[in-house]
């Protein structure tokens, strides 16, 4: 049975990208295109007495009729054909049932359309996909509106730890060749005394150079995908966002567990602001499993931790 991809929509334009991008992907990759709708519980009244859902049952029966409906318009626009791809509808909340359906054996992709200003956006926007993508097991791709091929530029913001690289490695299946990985390390501004901060300096420096050159050698990129690296210095979030948009990235990749740098893209505000604010689409890759057996497993348990 083929693998599956899920892209994630409520029908407006927003996921538009999201479900080309899919499109290309399952078509180069050999899988299956599943849509999934989510339709939002009705709110609950309290008048006093009893909590009340209004209005009644029928109504939420034509909602999610009205959602199929929407969805399928949204699938025959994109594809040619309202019955390409089969389209789900849950009732629930949006993060938690995408998870879900990520859970099942066979899915190994969600993809997902980011909009900004939409008041529909809201549900599956920057936030949807920072919460789904803390849970998920399969990567979590947000596609902009207008992004709708595979990228061929690409940046991951890379602490050196297996996290970071994974998503270098991920992010290189969706690359459209001729293409550019750059991996990116922001390294921090910290208080150091005068007197030491040459040598700290340095110090860094090298270590950044020499955990690079250990991660392209992880990487092994195949041909057609040309690995280069940029180290910037600063705040993680501002740093990136201006690198994508002077570079004119098409897609920022990273690792969605691990610590130091990643960890705080992904548990504080760092990644809010990414989603919020990049003009590019972003992979959110989880951590390698801890009993998966791959040559790339193996070539990662050969490589130290950062030298700095």
């Amino acid at each position: 049975m083929k693998k599956r991809i899920i892209v994630a929509t409520n029908g407006s334009p927003t996921a538009d990208a999201a479900l080309r991008v899919a499109g290309a992907i399952a078509a180069r990759q050999g899988r299956r295109v599943e849509v999934l709708a989510v339709l939002e519980p009705l709110p609950v009244l309290d008048a006093g007495f009893a909590p009340t859902v209004v209005p009644f049952e029928s109504f939420d029966r034509r909602r999610s009729e009205e959602l199929l409906t929407r969805v399928r318009a949204q699938v025959n626009a994109v594809t040619g054909s309202a019955d390409s791809w089969p389209v789900e509808v849950r009732v629930g909340q949006p993060a938690s049932e995408i998870v879900k359906a990520a859970r099942e054996s066979d899915v190994v992709l969600i993809v997902m359309g980011i909009g900004k200003h939409a008041p529909a956006d809201r549900i599956f926007g920057g936030e949807t996909a920072l919460k789904v993508s803390r849970r998920a097991p399969v990567p979590v791709l947000a596609v902009v509106p207008g992004k709708d091929q595979l990228p061929k530029n690409a940046f991951v913001g890379m602490d050196f730890s297996a996290s970071s690289i994974e998503a270098a490695r991920t992010v290189m299946r969706f690359l459209q060749a001729p293409a550019t990985l750059t991996l990116v390390h922001v390294s921090p501004d910290l208080e150091i005394p005068p007197v030491a901060l040459e040598e700290w300096q340095t110090m860094y420096a090298r270590g950044v150079t020499e955990s690079f050159e250990k991660a392209k050698t992880a990487l092994a990129a195949p041909p057609g995908i040309r690995l280069e690296t940029a180290t910037l210095s600063g705040d993680a979030a501002e740093e990136l966002l201006r690198y994508g948009t002077k570079a004119g990235m098409d897609l920022i990749a990273a690792g969605s567990h691990g610590h130091n740098f990643v960890e705080r893209l992904l548990i504080g505000s760092v990644a809010t602001k990414l989603l919020r604010s990049a003009q590019c689409s972003m992979l959110l890759v989880p951590a390698l499993a801890a009993t998966e057996e791959s040559e790339y497993a193996r070539k990662m348990h050969a490589v130290p931790e950062p030298v700095f």
